[in-house]
């Protein structure tokens, strides 16, 4: 009598007859012989073919030639009994005109005028090779089977197979239980030499996987692979009288009416086993009564604490089949909880959070818990996490504990206890707060509640953080509003101060120049420069001095000049004008340009001073002109006949006439970028 605990799943192949008269005997409940046909139906493929059992259908598993080869549904491969000798095409007899289900090749395939010209003559084996046009992978789907009340179920067909020796071109056979498929065989290769035909019917079993037994969801498939390699012998593959047999053993089941009572409790059991069990053995371990021969025990009673297994044997004329669910009642005491609980921490500090754990006895299912001046103020958890109180001050805890019987409440007057905990208070003072470059400023802490530690930042100085409670040296190079943020922390937390452009580096402050200006050459320019008290201009080429508020400048080409102010506190800044010479014969045309529509160096134009006239012409690295225009203030957008041009180097050549009669031309390259 098999006892069973986990139900195993068996892959068995079956390949003898015999075994039919042999093996415990089956119950054949599902049977596919495809029918049969008044005449000849050549070329019927399978998907959508209307059998008995329902619909077949045809799937592509991988990918597909083509040229593939093709699943049918038809007479052009008659069905024999087990042991006979196939005959290629529709049989000129008419004994067999019952249809099988069988690969074959497809009109237009490069090897059909040798093989079938029409498609379908039967089990013809394609092998492909010619052109590489006949990679195949399908699958031919059964109708859905409803496998309810049925187990240990065995599928058996017959066939006959050949294809490519090595196994490149093959049928397996799968299986789908409503979610998935799975291959679950390969029969072998049949004899491809039988008399005057090309395939000996032969008949094959497999047991289907344990997921098939009461299943409804079963199907069956027989998938093709054909790797177009060119190589293999006649026949392919063909299958008919495809049958399921169940041995019909029943397979224990039950459940209670509840698992979970308390002493003296009595509860029902319900038997759901399968396949028809004509006779039941119940044990109820720890239970009154302990066994029981009716499919449905009533008033089972338990008067002891503890975990109790229960045990079903059912049997039928095909078998016995035994299930134990182990610790399957729990009988309870049943008295009422006992509430209590601790907390991490029951003092602590303004601010702080506590979690609490539930310590209550005797089966708590519920709890409900409630902290007056705590956030959040309730909680149904058994362990609440992150109570926490923001004022000092005694605090009140309650736990309801509940179980099925009665509840329980526990209160603990003040027990947390919230001290203050006061935060230090940031702030602090600078030596100086206005300076000049160059120089450094002191700050002093001025912070409040006893800071322990102290975190400067100083953004743009040097050095640009300090630990110091009272940092010294902090220096700045460069003139600029400059933000500066403490934070002072005591064992209690932490609090930030920053002051926003606090520090003011200025130099010379009253600093001035005179404007930029343009003038024809020859001419003269009085600069000036005021705010200090002493002045250094340079280059010195053109000027009449340099260390004078106003210079006279009359340089011979475009100059900037710059000039260092120095005031009474010894601050220095500079301060530049640019003298530009409007007579002076230049151009210059950019090495790139970025037309992207940002508003920044979209177009290329010729810049130059004195132009009289110019041509600028833009060719592509093929030789295209792709922009031209003789007028300096139209730039290239980067466009050609209206459509944005890819980023790529560009040939330009520039012809500039100016106002005083002299002409120049110069070739060169522009990168567009985008």
């Amino acid at each position: 009598m098999p006892v069973r605990t986990i139900r195993p799943i068996k892959f068995i192949s079956i390949f003898l007859l015999l075994c039919f008269s042999t093996c415990v005997k089956a119950q054949v409940f599902w049977i596919e012989d495809f029918g049969t046909a008044p005449v000849c139906d050549q070329g019927n493929e399978a998907d959508n073919t209307i059998t008995a059992n329902g619909i077949w259908t045809v799937n592509d598993v991988g990918i597909q030639d083509a040229f593939a080869n093709e699943w049918y549904i038809s007479a052009t491969e008659p069905g024999f009994p087990a042991g006979t000798c196939s005959v290629e095409g529709c049989d000129v007899n008419s004994i067999y005109t019952n249809r099988t289900l069988h690969i074959g090749n497809v009109p237009g395939s490069p090897n059909a005028t040798t093989i079938c010209p029409t498609g379908d003559c039967g089990a013809v084996y394609d092998p492909g090779g010619f052109q590489n046009v006949v990679l195949t992978n399908k699958r031919a789907e059964s109708p859905v089977i409803d496998c309810s009340g049925r187990t240990g179920i065995v599928l058996s067909f017959l066939y006959f197979e050949n294809g490519d020796p090595l196994n490149a071109d093959n049928c397996f056979i799968e299986y789908f239980d409503g979610t998935s498929w799975i291959n679950i065989a390969d029969p072998g290769r049949t004899d491809p030499n039988c008399g005057q035909g090309f395939g000996t019917w032969t008949l094959y079993a497999v047991n289907l996987p344990a997921s098939a037994d009461n299943n409804p969801n079963v199907r069956i498939g027989f998938r093709w692979e054909n790797d177009n390699g060119g190589v293999g012998v006649n026949p392919s593959f063909a299958v008919d009288n495809v049958q399921l047999s169940s041995s019909n053993t029943p397979v224990a089941g039950f459940f209670a009416s509840s698992t979970s009572i308390c002493v003296n409790d009595c509860i029902d059991f319900t038997d759901t086993s399968t396949n028809s069990p004509t006779s039941y053995s119940w044990t109820f371990i720890g239970g009154s009564p302990s066994v029981s021969s009716f499919p449905n025990p009533s008033n089972i009673c338990f008067s002891s604490p503890g975990t109790y297994t229960v045990q079903l044997i059912v049997s039928n004329a095909a078998g016995t089949d035994t299930l134990t669910i182990p610790n399957y009642i729990t009988v309870n005491p049943c008295v009422p909880p006992d509430a209590d609980f601790s907390a991490d921490s029951t003092v602590i500090c303004e601010r702080s959070c506590v979690n609490f754990f539930d310590q209550s006895t005797n089966g708590p299912t519920a709890w409900q818990w409630f902290f007056p001046g705590g956030t959040p103020a309730s909680s149904n958890s058994p362990n609440p996490q992150n109570i926490c109180y923001q004022t000092p001050g005694s605090y009140d805890v309650t736990l309801i504990a509940t179980n099925n019987i009665s509840s329980d409440t526990l209160t603990i007057p003040g027990y947390i206890q919230v001290n203050v905990c006061p935060l230090p208070e940031a702030a602090f003072t600078s030596s100086n707060t206005v300076i000049c470059a160059n120089r450094c400023v002191s700050f002093t802490d001025l912070s409040t509640e006893n800071p322990t530690s102290w975190l400067w930042s100083f953004p743009g100085a040097t050095p640009s953080t300090s630990t110091d409670q009272n940092p010294q040296n902090i220096c700045y190079t460069s003139d600029g509003l400059y933000d500066v943020r403490l934070v002072v922390s005591n064992q209690y937390g932490s609090d930030t101060l920053e002051l926003f452009s606090y520090i003011q580096v200025e130099s010379v402050p009253g600093a001035f120049v005179s404007p930029d200006t343009s003038m024809d050459f020859g001419s003269s320019y009085q600069l000036l420069a005021g705010g200090g008290i002493s002045y250094s201009w340079s280059p010195a080429a053109g000027l009449d001095s340099t260390n004078i508020p106003n210079p006279v400048a009359s340089p011979g080409k475009t100059t900037t000049y710059v000039v260092v102010i120095t005031d009474a506190l010894g601050c220095q800044t500079t301060r530049q004008v640019t003298v530009r010479i409007i007579q002076e014969n230049r151009f210059f045309v950019p090495n790139t340009f970025t037309p992207n529509r940002d508003g920044r160096n979209d177009y290329l134009f010729v810049r130059g001073n004195n132009l009289y006239g110019l041509r600028f012409t833009v060719y592509d690295r093929w030789g295209n002109k792709v922009f031209e225009t003789v007028n300096q203030s139209e730039g290239w957008d980067g466009t050609y006949k209206g459509k944005l041009l890819d980023p790529a180097v560009f040939t330009y050549i520039l012809t500039v006439n100016y106002e005083d009669g002299k002409t120049v031309t110069e070739t060169g390259n522009v990168t567009l970028i985008r």
